[in-house]
């Protein structure tokens, strides 16, 4: 289950806690009784910078205290108001920040003169980590760009390291990683090295961008380093954060037990430090741990432990994990009716947030352990859900991404607008000073009238230029929005507009599902599975002839329609689709991943009645032929050669059971196998 704070699924939540209060420079709480002080005595500020990690909420309370102490405009009331800023960012408190944010911005506008340059960059900086809670990466980068561009050795150094890390994971996140470790390397020499704490959590930090970059030995040497430097002073939270790396480290070597062990051991620091939220998160991570293992006891009682410390602590999100884990866990040891009600309720809640992806990740884990345990018949009837959701999903996913494309292009416009403008001033200036100069000399006043009417010339081929460019960018937002931007097909809005030009199904319709695709999500990574898509795409377009429309349907399904009645006969065709994905594995990395699918197939008009059906039944049609597949044993298609219904009534009762339809013989269908598998199976 994805909840916002959850790295894949096991690990997102600790690491992605630590490193936000990170990019604001809100260090940790090394408890008092390390064996070296943490900050020099005296620096208050330093101090409670240093103990926000543990006890956030406290040291906002002071905070607020010193603020109203601190009235008069000063750069220890712009750090007061940074890290009030930064810690309600990290507590995802977003109303709190923006008005904190706009006392940070008067000091920006009306604040000493020394001030206003340091408050202006401090502006841009929480902006983006502000946009960045709100999940838009791409309005984030843009106050960043320009912060960075206000940095100079006279910035005030806690200012110039926030703003490092913050845009750093900004980058990392937009998956830039070559460019958000230029920048967490240049924060790391900013580094007073009477700030140990604060060197351990950046190498952690960049050890987790350079394993996200597939550097994992870069990624282990970097993480030792912070764990050795860690031990030194005892410092239990960055322990704890490096712990949490180390384990995504091994887990993505393989080793189960060791990463358990590493995450076991998380816990523990946290323990020590006294944050409890990194506790009740591991423990709910634990428990995925555990689920994802088959151990269904001890995932059960990980997520019971987790729960009454998210309750104390307010989390919703973690209760909400935890109640999700304990409901999958019970229906996997066959106590359903204790179970499902459990995953209904976070279904419900997610449902009532319009946690659109959030929705359709849970119920595709629903129906995994409903299927896993025997209950086929509610594994069906969510996995339908999960496919409405997913649907719904992608389409926000494709409207989001047009928006933000949008948002960039009109950026992109008011700086152009911005600089006609400044040529329009410079143009009325040099007009004024021919009206005082033109009693004096003609002909200078003609050589101005000349300038300026070359001037107009340029602005006028510079507003062509302009609407030119506007009419090709919105000719792109038209092909992008009919287009997948991962594989590169066309998405399930062009084959709607192809729908809508014919009322009734005609030619050949292919669903393709790929089998265990969450597997490979989990073992390899989203970037391995994005590396599986895109070469499943490959090789289904090069099986295919040009006039044949292939579609990435949403997730991991796939659409082919092969029109007419002039090409290869159906089940020769599914046999080769069968053949090209499971004959040659996927290269992901080092890995050789085997990659099979399930694929449901019918000709319309369907025989022997040559009987027309409207384009969503015949897709309701493939896809009931799809999931027998699926119940079958994967790597198969099922094909729907004729059926014994003249009308569309009898054939909608017929597919609300196709399998039972097939046994009475009021349908013919046929099954084909693929290819054995080769390679690394997920």
């Amino acid at each position: 289950m994805n909840f916002a704070v959850v790295l894949p699924r096991a690990w997102r939540s600790p690491l992605v806690r630590g490193l936000s209060l990170l990019c604001l420079a809100l260090g940790a709480a090394t408890p008092a009784w390390a064996t070296e002080p943490a900050v020099r005595a005296g620096d208050e500020l330093a101090q409670l910078e240093y103990d926000a990690r543990a006890h956030p909420v406290e040291v906002v309370r002071k905070l607020e205290g010193l603020l109203t102490q601190e009235v008069a405009p000063s750069p220890r009331r712009l750090e007061i108001l940074r890290l009030l800023t930064g810690l309600h960012i990290s507590l995802a408190q977003p109303d709190a920040a923006e008005s904190l944010l706009q006392q940070v911005q008067d000091l920006a506008r009306q604040g000493p003169a020394p001030l206003r340059r340091d408050a202006e960059v401090a502006s841009n900086c929480l902006q983006g980590d502000l946009a960045r809670l709100q999940g838009s990466l791409t309005r984030a980068d843009e106050p960043l760009e320009e912060a960075m561009r206000l940095l100079d050795d006279s910035t005030a150094v806690p200012i110039h390291m926030s703003c490092l890390v913050i845009h750093a994971s900004v980058e990392e996140n937009l998956g830039r990683f070559d460019e958000a470790a230029r920048l967490t390397q240049r924060a790391l020499r900013l580094v007073d090295r009477g700030q140990p704490w604060r060197r351990s959590e950046l190498l952690s930090s960049l050890a987790y961008t350079y394993l996200r970059a597939g550097q994992r030995e870069r990624a282990r040497h970097l993480n030792s380093e912070a764990k050795v430097l860690a031990q030194a002073t005892e410092d239990w939270v960055s322990l704890s954060e490096a712990a949490t790396v180390e384990s995504i480290l091994l887990t993505d070597e393989g080793q189960e037990t060791k990463a358990l062990q590493a995450l076991s051991q998380s816990i523990q620091y946290a323990r020590q430090a006294g944050d409890q939220f990194s506790v009740a998160m591991g423990l709910a991570n634990l428990s995925d741990h555990y689920l994802r293992q088959g151990d269904y006891r001890q995932a059960f009682a990980q997520a019971q432990q987790a729960l009454p410390l998210a309750r104390q602590l307010r989390s919703s999100e973690i209760e909400q994990l935890a109640d999700f884990n304990t409901g999958l866990a019970l229906i996997a040891m066959r106590r359903k009716d204790e179970g499902l009600p459990l995953v209904r309720e976070v279904l419900d809640q997610q449902r009532r947030a319009d946690e659109v992806v959030a929705q359709a990740e849970a119920l595709a884990d629903l129906a995994h352990y409903l299927e896993k345990a025997g209950y086929l018949p509610e594994a069906l009837q969510v996995y339908r859900e999960h496919r409405a959701m997913s649907e719904q999903a992608f389409q926000r996913s494709q409207q989001k991404a047009l928006v933000e494309l949008q948002e960039s292009f009109d950026a992109e416009r008011r700086k152009h607008e911005r600089s006609l403008l400044t040529d329009d001033n410079q143009l009325k200036e040099e007009a004024l000073r021919q009206t005082e100069l033109r009693f004096k000399l003609w002909a200078l006043v003609m050589a101005g009238v000349g300038m300026a009417v070359l001037l107009l010339a340029l602005l006028h081929r510079r507003m062509k230029a302009t609407q030119k460019a506007l009419h090709s960018v919105n000719e792109r937002l038209k092909v992008q929005s009919e287009q997948d931007p991962l594989t590169g097909l066309a998405n399930r809005r062009h084959f709607q507009r192809l729908m809508a030009q014919c009322e009734d199904a005609g030619g050949t319709l292919y669903l393709l599902d790929l089998d265990h695709f969450k597997r490979i999500n989990d073992n390899f990574g989203h970037a391995g599975g994005d590396a599986v898509l895109i070469e499943v795409a490959r090789r289904l377009q090069a099986v295919l002839r040009e006039e044949d429309v292939v579609v990435r349907w949403g997730g991991e399904e796939f659409m082919i329609l092969v029109p007419g009645e002039g090409g290869e006969p159906a089940e020769l065709l599914a046999q080769r689709l069968l053949t090209a994905l499971a004959s040659l594995p996927v290269v992901v990395g080092p890995d050789r991943v085997a990659v099979t699918a399930s694929i449901g197939f019918g000709s319309f008009p369907l025989q022997p009645q040559q009987l027309d059906v409207p384009w969503s039944m015949a897709i309701d049609l493939v896809d009931a032929a799809m999931y027998i597949a699926k119940t079958q044993g994967r790597n198969r298609a099922v094909g729907i050669r004729r059926m014994a219904s003249s009308d569309l009534d009898a054939v909608a009762r017929q597919m609300q059971d196709l399998e039972a339809a097939w046994r009475r013989d009021e349908a013919q269908l046929v099954e084909i196998h693929g290819p054995d598998v080769v390679g690394q199976t997920a």
